[in-house]
C-alpha cells in the first residue's frame, strides 16, 4: 500500500508541473536598456540590446540569470536594471559587467564556458556578431 501511495504522490506531481512552468510569463524576446544615466562605452554600442529570452529559458534554468530572485518574486518580471544600473564598468554588480565579465551568471562569461566545453556549441562572444547588432 506505501508503494502505490508514493506512486499517486509522484504522479501527482507530474502532472501539476506543467501547470506551474505554463504560470509563468516567459517573454520571447526583451529589450535590455542602458540607464539612461549610463555612458556607452563605444559609439556604435547603441541604447538597447535584443535579448532572446526565450531561446535561452528553453536551455538554462530561470536561476542562472536571475540568481538574485527569492520566493517573493518568483515568476515575476525583474528587469536586470532593478539590481544592475551602476555606471561605472569596473564594478561587478554594475550595469556593464553583468554582461561583460566572467562569472557563469553573465552573458559573455556562459558564452565562454559553452564553448570550452565538449558540446560543439559555438555562442557568439563577438561584439557586433552577438548582442551589438550593427545597424
Amino acid at each position: 500500500m506505501r508503494r502505490f501511495d508514493g506512486f499517486l504522490v509522484a504522479l501527482a506531481l507530474c502532472l501539476a508541473l506543467p501547470a506551474v512552468l505554463l504560470a509563468y510569463d516567459v517573454p520571447e524576446k526583451i529589450q535590455i536598456q542602458r540607464p539612461e544615466k549610463n555612458a556607452a562605452l563605444a559609439q556604435w554600442v547603441g541604447p538597447q540590446v535584443e535579448f532572446p529570452h526565450g531561446f535561452h529559458a528553453v536551455y538554462n534554468a530561470c536561476r542562472k540569470c536571475h540568481h538574485k530572485e527569492s520566493d517573493k518574486d518568483l515568476g515575476k518580471f525583474l528587469s536586470c536594471t532593478q539590481c544592475h544600473s551602476k555606471d561605472d564598468p569596473n564594478d561587478n554588480t554594475g550595469f556593464y559587467l553583468a554582461w561583460h565579465n566572467d562569472s557563469t551568471h553573465s552573458c559573455l562569461g556562459c558564452h565562454r564556458k559553452i564553448r570550452q566545453g565538449d558540446t560543439g556549441q559555438m555562442p557568439p562572444l563577438s561584439c557586433t556578431n552577438g548582442c551589438h547588432k550593427k545597424q
